[in-house]
Formats: structure tokens, sequence, C-alpha cells
């Protein structure tokens, strides 16, 4: 698959202290979520919004970056590590590691790319090989990001709404749909994601204005913030 160039595909970041190439030292209180889509579907630009608030509309491919969130949860400081990884196929021995070492995975398609639903597919049967059992206390949630260029049934879209939901049924996850370039639901994902976490009780802490704004999709208990973790 040949990446998309428009609307805000993976991005670079440039050398700032929340974001190693490569991987970084592990701490026994970091809490794991992998990003695993084709190219070109927008991981990256969702993941440098959520953590530094920017968007690009260029695309660079990404080999694998780490980025660090510094978390309170019920006093104690841990760390949310988010890990963006390549949309390539040709780190395999990369792609089994993240997966055994992720506590949450984030699955991002293109609404604009029905190939790049398809191309998630054996990456979902990867984790599954991968957590066997354990997958059913692990949070996955499916992201149809760019959903502003589906709007109003525009002629980009290529998955529809129910179709992705109907996807995330079947593989037994949630679903939501995003937009890196407008901010839509890019927080609230990363905040339902925590809210599925049951072995654990964290979660991000929202602005009052964004509570209770419900995503595209439908995802489990959307809204029920448990408030007991903020961002640092």
């Amino acid at each position: 698959m040949q990446p998309e160039a428009k609307g805000g595909g993976e991005e670079a970041p440039g050398a700032t202290s929340n974001v190693v190439s490569g991987r970084m030292p592990e701490q026994s209180n970091d809490y794991r979520v992998v990003v695993f889509g084709a190219g070109g579907v927008g991981k990256s630009s969702l993941v440098l919004r959520f953590v530094k608030g920017t968007f690009r509309e260029s695309y660079i491919p990404t080999i694998e970056d780490t980025y660090r969130q510094v978390i309170s949860c019920n006093k104690n400081i841990c760390t949310l590590q988010i890990t963006d990884t390549t949309g390539s196929h040709q780190f395999p021995a990369m792609q089994r590691l993240s997966i055994s070492k992720g506590h949450a995975f984030i699955l991002v398609y293109s609404v604009t790319s029905r190939q790049s639903l398809e191309e998630l597919r054996p990456i979902w049967d990867a984790i599954k090989e991968t957590k066997g059992a354990e997958l059913a206390g692990i949070p996955v949630m499916l992201v149809g990001n760019k959903c502003d260029e589906g709007e109003e049934g525009g002629s980009a879209r290529e998955v529809r709404p129910e179709e992705g939901e109907a996807e995330a049924q079947r593989w037994g996850c949630n679903f939501m749909e995003t937009s890196a370039k407008t901010n839509h639901n890019v927080k609230e994902l990363f905040q339902e994601l925590l809210n599925m976490e049951k072995n654990r009780n964290i979660s991000l802490q929202l602005d009052s204005k964004k509570k209770g704004k419900g995503g595209s999709g439908s995802g489990k208990g959307a809204g029920k913030m448990k408030e007991k973790c903020c961002v640092m």
C-alpha cells in the first residue's frame, strides 16, 4: 500500500523531551500503549496531537518513536508510554516485541482507505496469537482516523462509521472515529482506552468543557471519567 500524502498522515517529531526514537528504558510503573496501522493513516498525527497539541499536513514515514506522558495516579507518579510503530511490514520482530510489551493497543485505519482497514486484520491476528488468554483483559480500540475528510458523505470516505463499528464488534474491541487534523476525539480516544483498563485504576482528566462530548463511535463507558489521574 502506498502511503497517503494528504490529510495528516505520519509525521516525524522534532527533538523534544517527550520522544526518543527507538526503544526507551522501561520502568515498572510504565503503562505502555502501542499504536498500529498502515502507513499514512495518521498514527503519528494522533499521537503528536495528543502529546504536543500539534499537527502537520506532510507525511514522513515513522520507523518507531516512543513518547512519554507523566500522569498522576491516586497521588502516585506513573508514566503513560505511547509507542508509535512503523506502518511497514518490514520489521516483524519489532512488531512482535511491541505486542508482547504492550498493555493496551490502538489500531488505526483511515476512513478514506478501505485497504488500510484490511491491513489491520493480520496485526489483530498477531495480537490475539501473542496475548492469548490475556487479551480478554487488555484494552483495544479500533480507530477510524481522518473523519474530517469523510464528513457529510464526502467522496473521500471509503469506510462508513457503521462498517468500522461492525468490524470492532467482530473483533470484540471498542470503536471510535477521530480527526488528528481538527482534534476531534483525540484526547477522548486515550481517555476511553484507559477507562477500559480493568487491572489498574488509571485515567486522564479531561477539561470540564470537553466532558460529555461523545465520539463518533461506540466506546463503552464513554464519558464515565474516573478523574483519579491527570496529565502532569
